[in-house]
């Protein structure tokens, strides 16, 4: 049988009825997924069950010959336990969903409910802990649940059937529970334990579920896409125009006033309005002509036939327009003195609105025209994107425009060449302005690309298909130019992974084992160098199965959890007894690689701080969970991160960051990572700027302040669909219909008693 350290590297370190899976590629994952989960989920199930001398203390219901007879019965439940997750688990794979799922809070409780019981106080409270279970699962199960959906081949939505939920978890505990112990006044508090005692772990199992599914390539951005994701975004994208126009026409009524060019109200709906003293879109209206005969080897012009009848007329002008813009005669005819034309991008689409509003009779079609102006909007504003080339994408409002009216399936179809080519080309101008040599070429590629639209752009979408085509060679030459660059150093990597394997190896189990929690910054530094130093050696002697290495992996999970709140009686006697051996252990590591008797006596009373913070938690303030990432790097608020070191490690290919030289921010991209993520390589499009970290450097450096999040590589219309959903649904007297309530504050612990004593006397004879 496989050693606990074996699968803690193997797992920690990879880093009604359905059809089951087909793809067996996907059920190999899946399997491999449920390993991993089984694996972690006993672990915390064995220690709670363990803990748990102290569940009856203060129960008077509980009789002792009941409470001798719940002990006597622990290991049974810990084999329920397992064999009931494993059983969940294979019944999910071959088809069989949950029976009972409901699209509200209490979908996941509905299998831990006894009708027939009158005890309405733990009721409740279980169903308060099963709330709490999903809000700490929530950060990471949104990314997991897409995932698990693309494995089982089902459309990604609110309601995934995933078999590593929250809701699995809790049947597993519900059953076993009610099976082992029969009375409810058992089942029911140790029902409450466990589920709280995975509260605490549950971020940390999924978190560990995404980065082995982000390895295996299954959707490796998804993580990134969700941070910048609206939670009132749909899982449907079906439904994203009729939620649009609904937030606009029902929740803002008062919005429809800028479809009269009402100045005021179009300012408050935050487009970029220049300030005209008339519509040039109203009086070139009536001088439309009729579109010329089309001739041989011509792109296919627009006719009744293909267009609606409502937008016949309406799709003429805006074609008219593409190749004439009124606003562009009326700009050279009256320069304003607000702003320079020339360099500054106008949002053309509420005046276009305006002048077109009377022929423009179905709401769909207004929705389009709105969402439409919006993304522009958001476009010309976001702070990734220099300001020198905004003005290139103001060239693309008339032909996006036509083509989300001829085909409004762009907003569902990610494939959609017109989106696409927004996407692309707003990723190709991210942070190009500090590569002279890059953004002299972009700009002329661009601008060339734009107007070959604006000339030949009628109805068919393949022209924006070729477009997409030729800005990807374009990406191609200049992504081809950086490898020169960068091989070297990608040798260097490699070569560093190849040599030294075993520190790879237990460098990225560290990580997990320090992923998901606040880990004081001693405890992580001496993790990270002594006890990876002493980890390494042992598993170079004696091999990653063997007793020495279980031990020395078992030593840095007892630390770690030493250092957490104990509130509880049985958690406080199980540190009283491992303080000893873990302290000689730390010792003896310490020893092992030669590290001074000082330097260890420094760590070991930086320790016992921890412990005694960790017994008495009502006093230790809660530290923050977020931090800003440095130092601002663009115009945008600064990028709050959950956790900068688990950040550091999931960081995703193509992420901008800004770094700190000499008070000057060079902007550089994430182009490349080493297959254990031991060195990551930044560069500049052209490859004349590169730094080279590994991720304990770099979060590090984001630490001080010296590195700075720019932009994750997310397209751009998936941002602006969010921010615009956002900034509507926030009008509304700044309440987000779908915001997340704030997890329950944590009761006070119970007193000090004897074990707290015994805690402290073990540490400080220790």
């Amino acid at each position: 049988m496989r050693s606990q350290a074996h699968l803690a590297e193997t797992y920690g370190g990879i880093q009604s009825n359905s059809a089951p899976p087909t793809n067996a590629a996907h059920v190999a994952i899946l399997r491999e997924c449920y390993e991993l989960f089984h694996f972690l989920a006993t672990g915390i199930a064995r220690l709670s069950i363990e803990t748990s001398n102290d569940l009856f203390e203060m129960d008077k219901r509980v009789t002792v010959e009941e409470v001798y007879a719940f002990r006597s019965k622990r290991s049974e439940w810990a084999t329920a336990f397992d064999a009931g997750l494993r059983d969940l688990f294979e019944k999910r794979l071959a088809g069989a969903r949950r029976k009972g799922r409901r699209p509200d809070t209490l979908q996941a409780f509905d299998a831990l409910r006894v009708v027939s019981d009158n005890d309405a106080t733990k009721q409740s409270a279980l169903e308060k802990i099963s709330r709490r279970l999903d809000q700490a699962a929530k950060p990471e199960l949104d990314a997991l649940e897409w995932r698990v959906s693309v494995l089982f081949g089902e459309a990604p939505g609110r309601d995934v059937d995933n078999p590593f939920g929250p809701a699995y978890l809790l049947d597993a505990i519900g059953m076993t529970s009610r099976a082992v112990y029969a009375e409810p006044r058992i089942w029911k508090p140790l029902m409450e334990r466990v589920v709280g005692d995975f509260i605490p772990a549950i971020h940390k199992t999924y978190l560990q579920l995404n980065r082995l599914l982000a390895q295996r390539k299954i959707l490796p951005e998804i993580g990134a896409v969700l941070r910048a994701r609206s939670d009132l975004r749909p899982a449907d994208d079906g439904r994203l125009l009729p939620l649009f126009s609904r937030l606009i026409n029902d929740i803002h009524p008062s919005l429809q006033a800028w479809r009269t060019l009402d100045l005021s109200a179009a300012a408050a709906a935050s487009y970029n309005l220049a300030p005209l003293s008339s519509n040039p879109y109203e009086a070139a209206a009536a001088s439309v002509p009729p579109p010329a005969p089309k001739a041989i080897g011509d792109f296919p012009q627009l006719n009744a036939m293909m267009v609606s009848g409502t937008l016949t007329s309406v799709m003429e002008t805006l074609d008219h327009w593409q190749r004439n813009d009124p606003l562009d005669e009326y700009l050279r005819a009256h320069p304003p003195t607000e702003f320079d034309p020339a360099t500054t991008p106008v949002n053309r689409i509420p005046w276009i609105h305006a002048a077109i509003a009377a022929n423009v009779s179905e709401e769909s079609h207004r929705s389009v025209v709105d969402v439409v102006g919006f993304l522009f909007d958001y476009l010309f504003r976001d702070p990734s994107i220099p300001p020198g080339f905004k003005k290139i994408f103001e060239g693309l409002q008339l032909p996006f425009l036509k083509a989300a009216l001829l085909d409004p399936t762009m907003f569902t179809d990610k494939k959609n060449p017109t989106r696409r080519l927004l996407d692309e080309l707003a990723a190709a101008a991210v942070c190009a302005e500090d590569d002279e040599p890059y953004a002299e070429a972009y700009g002329k590629y661009a601008a060339k690309v734009v107007a070959a639209i604006r000339r030949e752009f009628q109805m068919d979408p393949d022209v924006f298909a070729y477009a997409c085509e030729v800005l990807q060679k374009f990406s191609d030459q200049w992504q081809q130019r950086t490898a020169p660059t960068m091989q070297p150093h990608v040798d260097a990597g490699l070569a560093a992974e190849e040599r030294d394997a075993d520190r790879s190896r237990v460098r990225v189990l560290i990580r997990d084992k320090l992923s998901g929690i606040n880990v004081p910054f001693d405890i992580r530094t001496f993790v990270a160098t002594v006890w990876a130093d002493y980890m390494t050696s042992v598993r170079l002697a004696h091999g990653v199965q063997s007793d020495a290495y279980a031990a020395s992996v078992k030593v840095m999970d007892d630390m770690l959890w030493s250092i957490t709140a104990k509130r509880r009686t049985g958690q406080r006697a199980r540190l009283s007894a491992m303080i000893p051996p873990m302290i000689r252990g730390l010792r003896a590591g310490g020893a092992a690689v030669k590290v001074s008797e000082e330097k260890i006596d420094c760590f070991l009373a930086v320790l016992y701080n921890l412990h005694m913070a960790a017994i008495n938690p009502a006093e230790v303030k809660a530290a923050p969970s977020r931090v800003t990432s440095g130092f601002a790097a663009t115009s945008a608020e600064p990028k709050q991160i959950e956790n900068l070191h688990d950040f550091v490690t999931d960081l995703v290919l193509g992420t901008w960051l800004a770094f700190d030289q000499n008070g000057t921010a060079v902007k550089l991209r994430l182009s490349w990572v080493s297959p254990w993520r031991a060195t990551y390589i930044f560069a500049n499009r052209s490859g004349s700027m590169l730094k080279v970290f590994t991720p304990e450097e770099l979060a590090w450096e984001m630490s001080t302040g010296r590195v700075a999040l720019i932009q994750e590589p997310v397209p751009l219309f998936e941002r602006a669909t969010s921010a615009t959903l956002e900034y509507l649904a926030g009008q509304k007297g700044g309440q987000n219909a779908s915001a997340i309530q704030a997890v329950e504050k944590a009761v006070p612990g119970p007193p000090a008693d004897a074990n707290t004593a015994a805690t402290e006397a073990a540490t400080r004879s220790a």
